[in-house]
């Protein structure tokens, strides 16, 4: 498949439960978790240059580089169009729903936790079913 699977989230707990929950439902490559916005960026273009299609799951509340930080550097890649992002927080704010729907690369804001019925229903609509 051409697609990754990046879990970026700081609570290193969190990051396990959900790729053990992406994994049951959609064993493919290994997601990959990164605990941290920089770690992450890194990861992901390793992946993008390869011209594979990225699917993120990213925390807004993370130190020093916050989840809209990794979204405003990643709008601004030659690659964006090949990322999707799933906002997946703990924020109750909603001007963070709000804010997320700003960016053309989110395509679903997800409240923790992620439970495998949402997960599922996330994985069916567009553009991720299509890689499916």
């Amino acid at each position: 498949m051409n697609l990754s699977i990046f879990i970026v989230d700081d609570d290193i707990m969190l990051g396990k439960i959900q790729k053990a929950l992406v994994k049951s439902i959609w064993p493919l490559d290994d997601p990959t978790v990164c605990h941290d916005g920089l770690s992450a960026l890194k990861s992901i273009e390793q992946e993008a240059v390869l011209g594979k299609k990225i699917l993120v799951l990213l925390d807004i509340n993370m130190p020093e580089m916050d989840g809209w930080d990794v979204l405003d550097f990643l709008c601004n890649e030659p690659y964006y169009k090949n990322i999707w992002v799933i906002i997946n927080t703990s924020s109750e704010e909603i001007a963070d729903e709000v804010k997320s729907k700003s960016y053309a690369q989110v395509i679903a804001f997800n409240k923790k936790p992620l439970t495998r019925e949402k997960l599922l229903k996330l994985m069916e609509q567009d553009p991720l079913v299509v890689l499916i």
